[in-house]
Parts: C-alpha cells; sequence; structure tokens
C-alpha cells in the first residue's frame, strides 16, 4: 500500500471521528455523510409542514450540506492554485476554527466541520485512489463487493477498500467514545 492509499485510510478514520462527534454534540447532524443529511433535512421540512410530527428540523442539516458545499467549491479552487497539501492546510484550518466555535449555535459549528469534511473529499477525488473517497463510505463498500468478486487484477485494490471502512468505523467509534466520556 502506497502513500496515497494509507493517507486515505488515516483521511477515512478522521472523517469517521469527526462524524460520530458532531452527530452527538450537534443535535445529530452529520458533517461528513451528506446523504444522510439530506435524509435529515428531507424529514425536518416534511414534519415541518405535517402537524403532530415535529421530528428534527431544517437548520442542522441545511448548514452542514452548505458548509460541505462550500468548503469543497474552496478545495477544488485552492487546489488549482496550490499543491495538493494545501487542501490538507484549508482542512485542518476549518476543523481548527470549528473547535474555537463550540461557543457558537451547533449549526455554524456543523457548517465548518462540514467545510472541513469537503476539502478533505475533493483532496481524495484529487488523489484519484480508485474506489476511495473518505467521506462516503457506502461508496467504498460497493466497490468493495465488486472487487473483491473480480478477477484476480480488480481483487488486488480489495484489502485497501476494506481497510478504509474499517477506519471509519474505528474513526466513528473513537470519536463516539471520546464525546460520549
Amino acid at each position: 500500500m502506497g502513500v496515497p492509499a494509507r493517507l486515505m485510510v488515516l483521511l477515512t478514520g478522521v472523517a469517521g471521528a469527526v462524524d460520530a462527534a458532531a452527530f452527538i454534540e450537534l443535535d445529530e447532524v452529520f458533517v461528513a455523510n451528506q446523504t444522510g443529511n439530506g435524509v435529515l433535512l428531507a424529514i425536518g421540512l416534511a414534519t415541518s409542514v405535517l402537524p403532530g410530527h415535529a421530528v428534527g428540523g431544517v437548520a442542522g442539516p441545511a448548514a452542514s450540506l452548505l458548509g460541505f458545499c462550500v468548503g469543497g467549491v474552496a478545495a477544488a479552487w485552492l487546489g488549482r492554485l496550490v499543491p495538493a497539501w494545501g487542501v490538507l492546510v484549508l482542512e485542518v484550518a476549518l476543523l481548527s476554527a470549528a473547535a474555537g466555535f463550540v461557543w457558537a449555535p451547533s449549526a455554524l459549528c456543523a457548517a465548518l466541520l462540514a467545510s472541513a469534511m469537503g476539502a478533505q473529499s475533493v483532496y481524495a477525488v484529487r488523489a484519484g485512489v480508485p474506489g476511495v473517497t473518505t467521506t462516503v463510505v457506502t461508496g467504498t463498500l460497493a466497490a468493495l463487493f465488486v472487487r473483491a468478486t473480480g478477477g484476480a487484477r480488480e481483487r488486488q485494490n480489495a484489502p485497501l477498500l476494506a481497510l478504509v471502512w474499517l477506519a471509519y468505523f474505528v474513526g466513528a467509534l473513537g470519536g463516539a467514545v471520546v464525546t460520549l466520556a
């Protein structure tokens, strides 16, 4: 496993930790898993118009989706101007900013953390490790199934994909334990 693949595993673990901690602390909103936020936003919108069904809200998921998009676009733009590691510097800066805003409304913290995850996602796409996106591990599982059942050449990448999914899970477990403790 080369340096880019090892870095993708590490970044996926970071995404899992940040996602779990944010979900626990920020009103059950994801900051890396934007598919989940799409569902939470849809539920929040639906329950706001149906009497007697107050489940969730829209501020947190909307802020996270917007933050992810802003971080992703900023990273894509920045990535054209600086070396690839510059995008990781942006991610660290955004994570640090979020840590400094623990006093702020949860939607603002979610937006900052999601911006960092958007930047990380763009970095992962540009790194070009097949099947690995670091923040969307459902696709990684699907890629694992395809590769694990393929020919010898396809199966070569399967252990990396399994490790990436495991890194997200372990990161999420660590983030949850630290946050709950």
